[in-house]
């Protein structure tokens, strides 16, 4: 999975504006774009802190005439 220390090297070379980034693991990965480095940083932003699940907040009323 991802770690928090990923995320901060992504960040920090998508702030740079490069789009070849050498992780703390050794890995190096190269983006064909800022963009699609953006899209990388949000999808390991969403798995490291999942949104709550929301409640339904809504009733649903049946009404019967009784025949």
């Amino acid at each position: 999975m991802y770690s928090e220390l990923q995320l901060q090297e992504l960040k920090k070379a998508y702030g740079s504006g490069m789009t070849r980034v050498r992780l703390s693991s050794g890995d190096e990965i190269t983006y064909r774009s800022l963009a699609e480095m953006e899209r990388a940083i949000r999808t390991i932003e969403k798995a490291l802190n999942p949104a709550p699940k929301r409640r339904r907040l809504g009733y649903a009323m049946r009404v019967n005439k009784g025949l």
